[in-house]
């Protein structure tokens, strides 16, 4: 795998973590706890700053109920950039609903 390629698939399992954490509505922290790692660590592995471990690729695929097979299939620029979109469309979601609760 050259290294375009890597960075390409971090990039996605990165977004695709990011979507996935959004549409429960949970913040990286409340990820993290659910799955014994850093808000920090969930953070860089959504930048794709981080290659996440095999242990962790599986703790998050059986979090959300995704296949390990859906992280890795390569997903086109149309497909990305719908979930860029998704992802865009949540985070207001998401950050509106915070304000209401303080």
């Amino acid at each position: 795998m050259n290294k375009l390629v890597l960075e390409e698939l971090k990039n996605q399992i990165g977004k695709l973590l990011q979507l996935h954490r959004l549409r429960k509505g949970m913040s990286q922290l409340q990820l993290g706890n659910e799955l014994n790692l850093s808000s920090n660590h969930i953070g860089r592995i959504e930048r794709a700053e981080t290659n996440p471990t095999l242990e962790n690729i599986v703790k998050i695929c059986n979090f959300f109920e995704i296949d390990v097979l859906y992280l890795f299939s390569t997903l086109n620029k149309n497909e990305l950039n719908n979930i860029e979109s998704e992802i865009i469309d949540l985070k207001e979601k998401f950050k509106n609903q915070n304000k209401r609760k303080s």
